[in-house]
């Protein structure tokens, strides 16, 4: 039948239609094996699982964290709180953001547990092994895929950056080479008041400072007794100061006397100079400078006595007067009765209208003292003080500076032979207004009036010659163009007054200059140093 030829003829079809494309599909397999896919197989671009590492150690010495170790030790702290004790961390260098310098003696770098630094921690700022600032340039430095153990306090500073406190850590090992630090120097029993006629020891101003922190300068000038050990810098002409260490008899705790001037408060020009074992009293405003270094504020301080001489008369080193000791109003009044010119500053206390003499209190947070008789210069002349009063705008409640000598009149501690300085936000003796920087901003231009700023220094640059930087006090910041140590000095010679009064970044300085602009920029110009105060 046809109907059946028909479906056969249909199934021939299919079986011959199936024997033909079986192997062409072969062929089309075989064929195709080296040809390159038309896409990329996303399973080519799956990258490798990174390594997990277990916290390891517990941060002690025999048994040091490693980098997971010390990241999973930071979570338990939270972020900026500072482990009460030193850790132990070890761990590969990866990245060397501060080699170890002579200049600074101490290093920044990271470490890890990998040298692919998958889990990272930071030294920052820490001293070189044996607890040490790094000394000698031929002495191994850090360099990466070095393994090295680290000592210190630790911190999350800001809760993302895991790392040592700045100047409170070391390197403990480098490549398995260690130095152990110096044991604790032993100290004696804190003595004394901190006053001329009750002295620190050495135990005391270290004691005296442990209650201020780190870098926090004390409020008023204090006196501190002891032996010299060691003189870093000896006293000559070329700076006029010295630095040396102080130690009490049979204790090696130290006290460091920092760039401090001669007797009287006067730069040297000549005299006995300093020898070991030396007895001395030194006077300044003290300082833990970086939390490590016990010292007088640069600047401040000054060689009171050595081996019982002290000088006969003031001196003033950079004080506005220049031949005065500046002192607290306590201090002042813990002075023998002499002839010596002591500088202090003051609030006007019980002023009398009408007083021709200038008899009134002054006080500051140290104490007070009568004034007899302020007259309105050295020498000057007697029964002026209203005319002082009117020029200056002295009245009740002003705070003033004055020079004097310390006397007594039946019992009675005085200041005696007095005679003005300065006034705040008035005319100083220099004969410049001493204004806050937004006044000095707000001031109209000029080359004839002259201005006294102070602040504190901003974007110092070590190299800089000229004495270009930022003068910042709490009311705003003004520029200051090229710094001159003296009125109408000479230029391009900043390094050598910043290294003869140590100015820095941060430092708090008091200059006079004239208000200026260019391009539209207001600066400090014809700029020239008067003092420092840290």
């Amino acid at each position: 039948m046809i109907t059946y030829r028909f479906n056969s003829l249909k199934k021939a079809m299919r079986v011959g239609l199936f024997s033909f494309l079986l192997p062409l599909s072969t062929f089309l397999v075989i064929s195709c094996e080296d040809v390159p896919m038309p896409f990329n197989n996303p399973l080519d671009n799956k990258q490798p699982e990174p390594e997990v590492i277990d916290p390891v150690g517990d941060g002690t010495k025999d048994a040091p964290f490693n980098v997971a170790g010390v990241l999973a030790y930071l979570e338990t702290l939270g972020a900026d709180v500072e482990s009460k004790d030193n850790i132990y961390v070890k761990g590969i260098v990866i990245s060397v953001k501060e080699a170890f310098s002579t200049q600074y003696g101490n290093a920044q770098f990271v470490i890890s547990d990998t040298e692919d630094g998958d889990n990272q921690f930071t030294f920052y700022r820490g001293l070189y092994l044996g607890n040490k600032k790094y000394t000698n340039e031929s002495d191994p430095n850090v360099n990466e895929n070095d393994v090295v153990v680290i000592c210190g306090k630790v911190i999350n500073y800001q809760g993302r950056t895991p790392e040592t406190v700045q100047n409170k850590a070391y390197l403990a090992s480098l490549n398995g080479k260690s130095a152990e630090p110096a044991s604790e120097p032993t100290s004696a029993a804190a003595k004394g008041a901190g006053t001329l006629a009750d002295p620190y020891n050495v135990a005391g101003v270290l004691n005296y400072l442990s209650g201020l922190g780190a870098d926090v300068t004390s409020p008023n000038e204090v006196y501190i007794k002891g032996k010299v050990k060691e003189i870093t810098e000896q006293f000559g002409t070329q700076y006029g100061n010295a630095t040396f260490t102080m130690i009490d008899e049979g204790f090696d705790a130290v006290f460091t006397a920092y760039r401090v001037l001669y007797l009287g408060n006067k730069k040297y020009t000549e005299g006995d100079l300093l020898k070991e074992n030396d007895e001395v009293i030194v006077c300044g405003k003290v300082v833990n400078f970086k939390g490590n270094t016990p010292e007088t504020s640069q600047n401040t301080g000054y060689l009171y006595s050595l081996n019982g001489k002290t000088a006969d008369g003031g001196g003033g080193g950079d004080t506005p007067s220049g031949d005065a000791q500046k002192v607290s109003i306590a201090d002042f009044n813990n002075a023998p009765v002499s002839d010596v010119w002591y500088q202090i500053t003051g609030t006007v206390k019980n002023l009398k209208e009408g007083d021709l003499y200038g008899n009134f209190d002054l006080e500051d947070e140290t104490g007070s003292v009568y004034v007899y008789g302020l007259l309105s210069e050295k020498g000057g002349e007697k029964k002026k003080f209203q005319d002082l009063v009117a020029a200056k705008g002295i009245k009740e409640g002003t705070k003033i500076t004055i020079i004097g000598n310390r006397g007594e009149y039946n019992g009675k501690i005085e200041v005696m032979n007095a005679y003005f300085v300065s006034i705040e936000g008035g005319e100083a003796s220099t004969g410049a207004k001493a204004i806050s920087i937004a006044d000095f901003n707000a001031a109209a231009e000029s080359t004839e009036v002259w201005y006294q700023l102070t602040g504190k220094v901003k974007g110092f640059k070590d190299t800089d010659i000229y004495g270009n930087f930022d003068l910042e006090d709490e009311t705003g910041s003004v520029y200051v163009y090229g710094l001159l140590s003296e009125k109408g000095g000479e230029k391009k010679k900043f390094q050598e007054l910043a290294a003869a009064k140590g100015i820095k970044e941060g430092s708090t300085i008091t200059i006079i200059g004239n208000r200026g602009s260019y391009n539209g920029k207001i600066e400090v110009m014809n700029a020239y140093f008067v003092s420092i105060s840290n």
